[in-house]
């Protein structure tokens, strides 16, 4: 019986075990179950995450080229921005050439005129007596001291036009043209090489030579000039002429360019307008400042 019990006990046992170990092998194979599906899933993400990886980096590809082509049309926009003002200076300085020109011309013509006519009249017998009648009447006119009848006062007058139609150049001022010079005055200060210098230009064409009272030019040069070393110093050089533009290129004298130029450019300005004035010719300058990069574009410097 003994033998019969520990048999029952040992296959009860058996049967136990491999129980426990059907169920083991169940658990470890749904385990493996869920891993694999877990597995699945994950390598379904990481595909989807390689993918959209690969969209992210075709997005990158692109924008990086279009921030290329961006680039590259700015730079051919700034390129053609920067023709374009180069241009327009130049433009700006055949105008003034050919305004100059035009009003020096007229200029020429009417001082020439009135200067053979009035080497004609002081070549005349009689143009001395003429012109000491002509002082005398003005002298009576414009004396408060006697008063004049009106009938004397207006045959006075009357007398004095006649004298004034006939040596009129020997006592009324030179006649001047009736246009308006008009003019751009660009200025600009340029940094680097061997020296920062201050540069103003404008469109003139060159004086006669020799110069004479009839030259326009010659007095807008001259003035422009004297003032210019009048307010700052004998560092101011000569203007020089370059294709129709006329050209002061003053060395800054450790000074900021664009601020000497501005100086430069006022000085040069209130000359011209002075002896403009000064041979009663209107006068219009336009001041405008030209960036260092076209400047060295229009002047090669």
């Amino acid at each position: 019986m003994s033998l019969l019990k520990d048999f029952l006990r040992i296959d009860a046992d058996r049967r136990g075990a491999h129980e426990t170990l059907r169920a083991e092998a169940a658990h470890r194979r749904t385990r493996i179950d869920e891993l694999a599906s877990e597995s699945r899933r994950k390598r379904d993400e990481i595909a989807m995450l390689e993918e959209g990886l690969h969209r992210l980096t075709d997005d990158v590809a692109r924008v990086e080229q279009e921030i290329l082509d961006l680039d590259k049309r700015r730079e051919e926009h700034d390129g053609e921005a920067k023709k374009r003002k180069a241009a327009a200076v130049r433009s700006a300085y055949t105008e003034g050439f050919r305004e100059t020109a035009r009003v020096a011309q007229d200029f020429r013509v009417m001082r020439t005129e009135f200067h053979q006519e009035r080497e004609r009249l002081l070549a005349q017998a009689d143009t001395g007596r003429m012109m000491d009648n002509f002082f005398q009447i003005e002298t009576f006119l414009k004396s408060a001291s006697q008063p004049i009848p009106d009938a004397a006062r207006k045959a006075l007058q009357k007398e004095r036009m006649d004298l004034v139609a006939r040596i009129g150049p020997l006592v009324a001022p030179p006649p001047s043209p009736d246009a308006i010079l008009r003019a751009t005055v660009t200025y600009s200060g340029l940094s680097g090489g061997d020296e920062p210098h201050a540069i103003v230009a404008f469109g003139m064409p060159e004086p006669e030579t020799p110069s004479g009272p009839t030259d326009l030019v010659a007095t807008l040069l001259y003035g422009a000039y004297a003032t210019a070393v009048e307010r700052l110093g004998p560092a101011v050089p000569r203007p020089s002429f370059e294709s129709g533009m006329v050209l002061f290129d003053m060395p800054t004298n450790a000074r900021e360019p664009e601020e000497a130029a501005l100086e430069l450019f006022l000085a040069v300005e209130e000359g011209m307008k002075k002896a403009a004035n000064a041979v009663s010719v209107r006068c219009e300058l336009t001041g405008v400042f030209v960036e260092p990069e076209i400047a060295r574009d229009v002047f090669g410097g």
